[in-house]
């Protein structure tokens, strides 16, 4: 149902929906269908990151990249009808890329690339795509996401990238499994070092919509 502002001295507004709504917020497979009304919105989003190489018995594993992020308002011109909203996928299990989340057409928040095997170069960052049927209002991110970091002669400080949205969870290149593993949305795994062959997991993506007023 659409809902009427008020009305004020400079011409009319219409609120699509009750200032404020959230439309979705969902991660890790999450998905939606939306019709997205012309009006302003905050959005919070960013692909998934991918996990660190597998390393053999000499070699060592790259750190896997982070995906695309996007934390800010945007501006919507015309009503955008059957938007599917997806929240990627960390594809654990597999050691793949990580899946990129989406808002249609109009917002892409690619995941990040997984970590070398064996020679310790790192995974690039997912890259940011946005259509101009939008207009960024503000930001405070808006970036595409971090590459992983190079494992260089075991060097227990290098890590998987971190999250572009919180600047943090990127897996650490340490003695256990877990702690290679990326701990925060959007994050990358470590690599995998000597004798401990599997790179850590990275974490899934994540997609926020909210609804804030009908003009900037």
């Amino acid at each position: 149902m659409t809902l009427m502002g008020k009305s004020n001295p400079l011409g009319s507004s219409t609120c699509a929906y009750p200032p404020n709504t959230i439309l979705f917020d969902g991660n890790n497979g999450a998905s939606t269908t939306l019709t997205l009304k012309r009006g302003c919105y905050y959005v919070r989003a960013q692909g998934a990151g991918a996990g660190g190489g597998n390393s053999g018995a000499y070699g060592v594993g790259g750190g896997g990249g982070s995906g695309a992020g996007f934390d800010g308002n945007i501006y919507i011109n015309n009503n955008q009808e059957n938007i599917t909203c997806y929240a990627g996928i960390a594809e654990q299990a597999n050691r793949k890329n990580g899946e990129a989340s989406y808002i249609g057409d109009l917002m892409t928040f690619g995941g990040g690339f997984i970590g070398s095997t064996d020679n310790g170069k790192p995974g690039n960052g997912g890259t940011l795509t946005i259509s101009d049927k939008i207009n960024i209002l503000l930001f405070r991110v808006k970036s595409d996401g971090n590459p992983g970091n190079p494992t260089i002669n075991g060097s227990a400080t290098k890590a998987g990238g971190n999250s572009v949205i919180t600047d943090t969870g990127g897996g650490i290149y340490k003695g256990t499994f877990e702690e290679r593993c990326a701990t925060a949305p959007g994050a990358g795994g470590a690599g995998g070092k000597q004798w401990d062959l599997n790179g850590g997991y990275g974490m899934y993506g994540e997609v926020k919509i909210q609804y804030l007023k009908p003009r900037p």
